[in-house]
């Protein structure tokens, strides 16, 4: 939140536009992440809720400010759901690093 009221210092509903578009990306990147196959199913399930957000700015207006809505703004928003996602998911391969799980100690034998 600290990262998003520094980059976009503009009104309230801007910055609740943002941080719930940044929301969106981020669980989505979630879930295509914690997957350890990806079926045409999940694939479908994401691009239908980003579909269905899509959607709701469209057929919602007065919720959503979408003015000032651009390509430096899908930037920001890029950089900031990159931002939130990206030391979680270092982390997280850090920790399988350090702290393997029996599955991943048994292919690193049989190696």
């Amino acid at each position: 939140m600290f990262v998003a009221i520094t980059q976009f210092e503009d009104a309230f509903v801007n910055l609740v536009t943002i941080t719930f578009t940044t929301l969106i990306c981020v669980e989505m990147m979630n879930v295509v992440s914690e997957v350890t196959q990806i079926r045409w199913q999940m694939v479908a399930s994401v691009f239908i809720s980003m579909a269905v957000y899509l959607g709701s700015i469209i057929f919602f207006r007065q919720y959503f400010e979408t003015s000032y809505v651009d390509w430096m703004f899908c930037l920001k928003v890029i950089i900031l759901s990159l931002i939130c996602w990206l030391p979680l998911q270092i982390f997280k391969k850090f920790m399988e690093y350090c702290d393997p799980t029996q599955e991943e100690k048994i292919m690193k034998e049989d190696n």
